[in-house]
């Protein structure tokens, strides 16, 4: 009789791991597929949301732009107005996306652009790559205060996240975007400096400043050499 019982609890408490097992593997299976779908539906959610910060603040500088009779206003005055309206500048887009003031033909001269959700691939690329450029150019100054004219990294901000910049030897050659280039994923950004391996050889151009960038997403490249400006897979030349 008492070996039945034994043998009865034995059988209950490997039923009762297996269930737990069960129920845990149940649970680890119904996360794999929620979490995906929840983080598509937050990207989705702030993305509609920096359109429509995007849409009001274009509203509101048009509305300044006929309270100043129409007269032309400047990319100073344009971004101060937006910046007081909608309470701050840097949290426009609720993501954490770069948003950009970006000169057009219409009147008021200015639309806003998000380095982040924008919907043309070409100009996120153009415009985020510059904006990469432009700290870049900044961290490298502040590098050679401090005594290091040839850093091996450099990090700045791009939509709300660090990006690692790397100083290189050569050119990197992108063809295109980091989805369709072999040995490299998401976007990455790498310079040149002048008196550091051959860059700005035998050119009049001052040492230890960035003689060639390469910046790349997922989608598109670009690439920016002091006398050539901004070349890329989709981009024109400029400077």
């Amino acid at each position: 009789m008492v070996m039945r019982w034994r043998e009865k609890l034995k059988n209950a408490k490997g039923t009762s791991r297996l269930t737990v097992i069960l129920a845990v593997l149940v649970l680890a299976l119904a996360l794999a597929v929620i979490i995906p779908s929840v983080r598509a539906y937050n990207r989705q959610g702030e993305a509609v949301a920096c359109a429509t910060a995007l849409d009001t603040a274009r509203r509101q500088l048009a509305a300044e732009y006929m309270l100043e009779g129409f007269e032309e206003l400047s990319s100073e005055e344009a971004k101060d107005h937006i910046t007081y309206v909608m309470n701050g500048w840097d949290d426009l887009c609720p993501g954490g996306g770069t948003v950009f003031l970006v000169r057009k033909e219409e009147p008021q001269g200015f639309d806003l652009f998000c380095g982040l959700h924008g919907p043309d691939g070409e100009q996120k690329t153009r415009l985020n790559a510059g904006y990469v450029l432009d700290q870049l150019r900044k961290a490298l100054e502040k590098s050679r205060r401090d005594g290091e004219p040839y850093p091996e990294t450099l990090t700045v901000n791009l939509n709300g996240k660090p990006l690692v910049c790397y100083l290189i030897d050569e050119e990197t050659r992108f063809r295109t975007g980091t989805k369709m280039t072999e040995g490299v994923t998401g976007t990455v950004a790498y310079y040149g400096i002048v008196g550091h391996s051959d860059f700005g050889e035998g050119e009049d151009q001052e040492e230890g400043k960035i003689f060639y960038f390469s910046y790349a997403d997922e989608n598109h490249c670009a690439a920016w050499r002091v006398r050539e400006g901004w070349t890329g897979d989709r981009l024109e030349s400029r400077k």
